[in-house]
């Protein structure tokens, strides 16, 4: 008997990290891609933010956090074992400033709290097999401190912040790290990388599934003894062609915008910066001059129960966002006077939730409840955050090693 077909549907960042687990542990795999090319579009269009759990303050279980921290300790390492090591000093931004902004769903004590708790969950995650303890490439040490509102501000000294925190939280550059990944897809020598075909469907058939294509306007079918469904905004629509239920709790799909731009000569260079808790917005300087800003309330462009039905390609959208949202940030950071637009780009974000951001309950603060779920031979791969990727990989990886004993 030949060895088995596996299929793995989607070849952003979560079906790439499964690709190369199963290649690493010498299984032929087939990688299908519904654009021209792999990792182009949501791991793409983000500020690559490998999350430490700051962020999710709000979710008082603390179980968002210890997800996020868990797979951000694995990022590296998994990619340094499935690529080389990999140039994270290059890749990765300075410390992330967390500034908690005057109507701040969240109080300082309760950002303090959560922190304090983080740190705590650091400790325990030092011996986790896959942490080694390191974190994009270096150990982490303070991991964040209470700030006072000085000189160094990249605030307008008028606005009454509630307080800042420093961070060790850091973003890679998802250019290069994509660049990278393609590199490795298309020279292994295990992986049939196949662009620019839709999955319409697939169909449980005797010992396996036969899926349903579109290629080149062409309908085709392909047989697969076992498949992961890493898709991103489709994963729910293609797990239903093969009898797998709807998750409990609903989905939502936001569009939101990844917008560049590059600062007027002499200003102060930028620092990272989160601002807190609620509806707003991040800064994100890269080693090559270029910035990367969101302003949430005009950066979210949609949000709904089901995924977005127009282009997210319109170029003139695209630009009114962007100068809407250079125009609100210019109003709290000065240093992006006179900032030059340089791309502005759409992406889904899919999680659960049925209220966005500005609600202090909505399930949006939780990031818990995701992962790898497995149904005879299919597997969907729910990734929660960038964060996870390489973790949720390994994981499929494993079990779909497992099932092939």
């Amino acid at each position: 008997m030949g060895r088995p077909r596996i299929v793995v549907l989607g070849a952003g960042l979560q079906g790439t990290c499964v690709a190369l687990a199963l290649a690493h542990r010498g299984h032929a795999v087939t990688l299908i891609e519904s654009r021209p090319s792999p990792l182009s579009a949501a791991s793409l269009r983000n500020e690559g933010k490998i999350h430490l759990g700051f962020v999710y303050a709000l979710d008082q279980s603390g179980a968002t956090q210890r997800k996020m921290l868990e797979g951000a300790l694995c990022f590296a390492p998994l990619l340094d074992r499935w690529c080389g090591e990999l140039p994270w000093h290059e890749w990765r931004s300075e410390g992330f400033l967390y500034a908690v902004m005057p109507d701040s769903i969240a109080e300082v004590g309760t950002l303090h709290a959560s922190y304090t708790s983080l740190s705590a969950l650091l400790s325990e995650m030092a011996e986790h097999e896959l942490c080694c303890p390191g974190y994009l490439g270096r150990e982490l040490s303070w991991l964040w401190r209470a700030a006072g509102e000085d000189a160094d501000s990249p605030f307008d000294r008028g606005l009454s912040m509630k307080g800042f925190f420093e961070t060790e939280e850091a973003a890679i550059d998802p250019r290069y790290l994509a660049a990278r990944l393609k590199d490795q897809l298309r020279r292994h020598p295990l992986i049939e990388l196949r662009c620019g075909i839709m999955v319409d469907g697939a169909e449980r058939r005797a010992g396996g599934f036969r899926l349903n294509l579109q290629e080149a306007g062409e309908s085709r079918t392909l047989d697969a003894d076992l498949v992961a469904n890493c898709t991103w905004s489709d994963r729910a629509r293609i797990d239903a062609t093969v009898g797998i239920p709807a998750d409990a709790a609903p989905l939502c799909y936001r569009v939101k915008h990844q917008i560049m731009v590059e600062q007027t000569p002499g200003m102060r260079p930028l620092v990272p910066i989160t601002m807190v808790q609620g509806p707003y917005g991040d800064v994100v300087p890269r080693r090559d001059g270029q910035v990367y800003i969101s302003w949430y309330p005009e950066c979210r462009t949609y949000f709904g129960e089901l995924p977005p039905q127009r282009s997210l390609e319109d170029p003139e959208v695209a630009q009114s966002v962007a100068e809407r949202s250079l125009s609100a940030l210019q109003q709290w950071l000065p240093d992006l006077a006179g900032a030059r637009i340089l791309s502005s780009a759409a992406g889904v974000i899919v999680a659960r939730g049925s209220t966005d951001i500005e609600d202090p309950q909505s399930a949006l603060h939780r990031r818990e409840a995701f992962g790898v779920k497995s149904y005879a031979g299919w597997w969907t791969v729910d990734t929660g955050k960038l964060t996870n990727a390489p973790q949720l990989g390994e994981i499929t990886g494993a079990q779909i090693n497992e099932a092939m004993k």
